[in-house]
């Protein structure tokens, strides 16, 4: 214990005493950086670590219905509809009609061709007509009528259907819409609609 204290040697104290404080100062520098070289190690690997990416949401709207424009574009991006690929069929309803009640006939409208096209029924060609035996009763071509199928264009895509209903007045008419007083009696009449130049079959009714 002498010899830490009092240094033992033929060199005088102090001498031994520096060696001792630079050899303690060596040994707290080298435990000094082997803690910074640990803590920088550590540090990089906790960096290295992939951290995890929040996933991705996704959530679905309703779809937009078709505006009137972008079904007017659509419409301008087809042809008018093939009378070939229309076909066209009428029921009365009812097929017996009560006094003082208007005749209603069901149309349905078939496209049947691969493609989407425009049906026009703007012009003459569309009409409904009724008739007795050999009589011509009344036509929607006499007067402004049956706007529910008259004056539209349809957009139908391939396989489309469309239905809609016609009525008659129960009026006669004559062409230019000139007055008439002789009315309708009861017995058996047929209706024919014609849509865009395609006629259906004539199909038959009874007013009571």
């Amino acid at each position: 214990m002498k010899g830490l204290r009092a240094p033992v040697g033929n060199q005088p104290s102090e001498v031994y005493w520096r060696r001792r404080i630079v050899l303690l100062v060596a040994v707290g520098v080298i435990v000094a950086l082997g803690w910074l070289i640990v803590s920088a190690l550590s540090s990089d690997g906790a960096k290295a670590e992939p951290s995890a990416k929040p996933e991705a949401v996704t959530t679905t709207g309703p779809e937009p219905e078709p505006t009137e424009s972008t079904t007017t574009s659509a419409s301008n991006a087809v042809g008018e509809c093939d009378a070939a690929a229309i076909e066209v069929s009428v029921a009365a309803n009812p097929a017996n009609v009560p006094a003082d009640t208007q005749p209603k006939f069901d149309v349905t409208i078939d496209q049947n061709g691969d493609v989407a096209c425009l049906l026009d029924t703007t012009g003459k060609n569309t009409k409904l007509v009724i008739t007795s035996g050999e009589d011509r009763i009344w036509s929607s071509a006499d007067c402004p009528a049956e706007q529910s199928l008259i004056g539209k264009e349809w957009l139908l895509d391939a396989g489309d259907t469309k239905d809609v209903q016609v009525a008659w007045p129960r009026i006669r008419s004559a062409e230019g819409c000139a007055a008439t007083d002789q009315a309708p009696g009861a017995g058996t009449y047929w209706a024919q609609v014609t849509v865009a130049g395609v006629k259906a079959d004539a199909v038959p009714f009874v007013l009571e």
